[in-house]
């Protein structure tokens, strides 16, 4: 079957780009009708207004359903086939009519897009055992100067659960002292505690206090 929720990860629907693309609205989102196998087929690719997405597909000259391209276990080469130009679809639906957020938390949002705008750098992926972080490397050059993620709020020693969206930053060992005395900060999550901190994205300081720390990540690191 195809793993719809991976193609979708990270990616927020723009209605604009979808309805633009030929998608229609229904009673609960969006729905479009292509035609496949030659056309001898077709796939309806519905959207929920939430950006959950499904698929079905139809044999035209039957004029119903064609149910072993939904049955989990089923295999061959034409069901094979179904499901590739399917898949396709997806993928092409993801990419034009939806945008890349690889975070939720408003202010995460921000200091992404302050970051973006100020020093082109865009959150890289780059750890298969840390799949929620990345890093925000100097245009050019190996070094991060940032590191972004959303983790356990345990791992940074706070005691209730759930996720929280972080950055960690990198400064003189006396001022990462004092931020986390000061409680703006947290001793650093997966770096070195003593040149590195980790800042809660969760409103708790206003965006210029972490924008000031960030600009000083950046100068240090690319000193």
């Amino acid at each position: 079957m195809i793993d719809i929720p991976s193609i979708f990860k990270n990616k927020t629907l723009d209605v604009e780009k979808l309805t633009a693309y030929g998608f229609h609205s229904t009673q609960t989102g969006y729905e479009k009708s292509f035609p496949i196998m030659q056309d001898q087929y077709s796939v309806i690719i519905s959207i929920t207004s939430d950006g959950t997405a499904a698929f079905r597909v139809f044999d035209c000259e039957m004029a119903e359903e064609y149910i072993p391209a939904h049955v989990y276990h089923s295999t061959g080469a034409f069901v094979g086939e179904i499901h590739k130009e399917c898949e396709a679809i997806l993928k092409d639906v993801a990419d034009k009519c939806c945008y890349t957020e690889y975070f939720k938390w408003d202010q995460a949002k921000r200091i992404l897009r302050f970051i973006k705008e100020t020093y082109k750098a865009e959150p890289e992926f780059l750890w298969s055992s840390l799949p929620e972080c990345a890093a925000l490397r100097i245009p050019g050059k190996k070094p991060w100067f940032a590191v972004v993620g959303r983790i356990p709020k345990e791992k940074i020693g706070i005691e209730e659960g759930g996720l929280a969206e972080v950055i960690n930053l990198k400064d003189e060992p006396k001022a990462v002292t004092a931020r986390i005395n000061e409680k703006k900060a947290y001793r650093a999550y997966h770096m070195n505690k003593q040149h590195w901190y980790t800042v809660l994205l969760d409103e708790s300081l206003e965006d210029d206090e972490i924008i000031n720390m960030v600009k000083i990540s950046f100068k240090i690191v690319n000193s």
